[in-house]
């Protein structure tokens, strides 16, 4: 008797144990040892978003759009700031390799040599996104303003409102470093040669990004050029900075700024020389890189390219 009541608990115990092993009703996570009611399917999306410099207004306004679309898609998001230092945004990236996120999601600090850290993503299989500045790696998509058309859109302002009779002299302060502001500079020096015959682009100049490095360079293609109408900054920092040794000079000299930022429209409001901005759209850019993610976590096709539309903004739109 006592022998049968032994083995119909045993039973009962072996039972027990096969009911919970296959009822997948709780899991522990592997890192915390907490217990989660969410299956394997249900995981959480961790994304690593390495920004360029977040110094920078543009980047600030990405970082929001990216925050309250990750809040909508119930994403979280690790968000570094390189600070425009390409070592330290490799180690960014290493981290996020670490940390065995779902995507990473990268500004780069240069377009050449960016590379490296997409391949060594896609070696673990975490597949990397570009938002403004492009990568020489092979990335899943790139989401940025359509540069090459902003430039063409400068240069169209600049030969219609700014030109007499549509004839002068233009420069271009430019960020060689970085491939979407070369092209950029390429929309607007290669508009001005199809269109416009009697206006001459008369000097090209790199100021690396850097806001005191622009004011000198405006001040050199001033005393260079001293019949110069206008000049086209490919950033805003490079306008400000191009603007204060123009009205140093007394010269008037008209900019035509590139990013949409606050200082520009106050500047264009004020009646100054700054008088027009190529606007981004930062907070479509970032919006539209989450749902490229998304989408192809999903299994779905994304675009290699997602263009975002810039704008004009004149006297005639500004906003303050």
């Amino acid at each position: 008797m006592k022998r049968k009541f032994f083995i119909k608990v045993i039973s009962l115990m072996l039972v027990s144990v096969l009911l919970v092993g296959c009822s997948g009703g709780t899991n522990k996570t592997e890192e915390t040892g907490a217990v989660s009611d969410k299956s394997n399917n249900d995981k959480q999306i961790v994304v690593g978003v390495s920004l360029l410099n977040n110094a920078h207004v543009f980047y600030n306004n990405i970082e929001k759009a990216l925050q309250e679309k990750a809040k909508e898609l119930g994403y979280e998001l690790i968000i570094q700031d390189a600070a425009g230092d390409a070592n330290k945004q490799l180690g960014q990236v290493q981290d996020f390799i670490t940390q065995k996120v779902d995507a990473i999601i990268i500004s780069p600090t240069n377009s050449a040599g960016s590379k490296s850290m997409v391949e060594l993503a896609d070696a673990e299989d975490i597949p990397v996104f570009t938002m403004d500045v492009a990568s020489d790696g092979e990335v899943i998509a790139h989401v940025a303003t359509d540069n090459y058309k902003g430039g063409e859109l400068a240069a169209e302002y600049i030969v219609k409102n700014v030109l007499e009779d549509e004839k002068g002299e233009v420069a271009v302060i430019t960020y060689s470093e970085i491939e979407s502001t070369v092209e950029r500079e390429n929309g607007f020096t290669e508009w001005i040669e199809k269109n416009a015959p009697n206006v001459k682009v008369v000097d090209i100049q790199n100021y690396s990004g850097d806001q005191g490095k622009a004011a000198d360079v405006m001040q050199n293609m001033l005393l260079k050029h001293e019949n110069l109408n206008a000049v086209f900054c490919v950033g805003d920092p490079a306008a400000v900075g191009a603007m204060s040794s123009i009205d140093s000079s007394g010269k008037d000299v008209k900019i035509v700024g590139f990013d949409g930022n606050p200082e520009g429209v106050e500047a264009i409001l004020s009646g100054g020389k700054w008088v027009a901005d190529v606007a981004q759209n930062p907070e479509e850019i970032g919006f539209s890189t989450l749902e490229a993610v998304k989408s192809h976590l999903a299994g779905e096709e994304v675009d290699k390219l997602i263009p975002i539309a810039p704008y004009i903004i004149d006297s005639s739109n500004a906003e303050g």
